[in-house]
């Protein structure tokens, strides 16, 4: 299950899930839906993602932002994901992205996510897993 909600003049993400890896490929598919306005791009594009921190909140966090970097640098959105998340001395994400180059005039238009808030950050690892997070619009 993902949903989002409004937070002043920022948006929310809450995502429960089987698993933490599912919910970070589930809080991917949400950001693409939040840029294009509830659409997902074909897949066309692979990304592979190797991020590594000292906790989960971070990770998130260091995720998103990736999220942001690739889509302001190569107009990059994601319509599939699949990860991995371990923890030996930190956390690690591994996997990919499978997506397409943004284009309005195809997917639409939503808002454009600026930045990630640790403002009601929530990483729980369950199962169920939740993530919640606020992005600055």
């Amino acid at each position: 299950m993902r949903k989002n909600f409004e937070h002043t003049a920022d948006i929310g993400i809450e995502i429960e899930s089987p698993s933490l890896s599912e919910a970070f490929e589930e809080i991917s598919l949400s950001f693409s839906e939040i840029i294009t306005g509830g659409n997902l791009p074909s897949l066309l594009i692979s990304k592979e993602v190797s991020l590594e921190s000292d906790n989960l909140d971070s990770l998130l966090v260091d995720f998103l932002s990736y999220l942001i970097v690739i889509f302001d640098t190569d107009y990059f959105i994601p319509g599939s994901a699949e990860f991995t998340i371990s923890k030996n001395n930190n956390f690690s994400l591994n996997g990919g992205l499978v997506g397409e180059t943004y284009d309005q005039d195809k997917h639409g238009y939503g808002v454009e996510i600026k930045a990630i808030s640790y403002h009601l950050l929530l990483v729980r690892e369950g199962p169920p897993a939740r993530l919640r997070v606020i992005l600055d619009l």
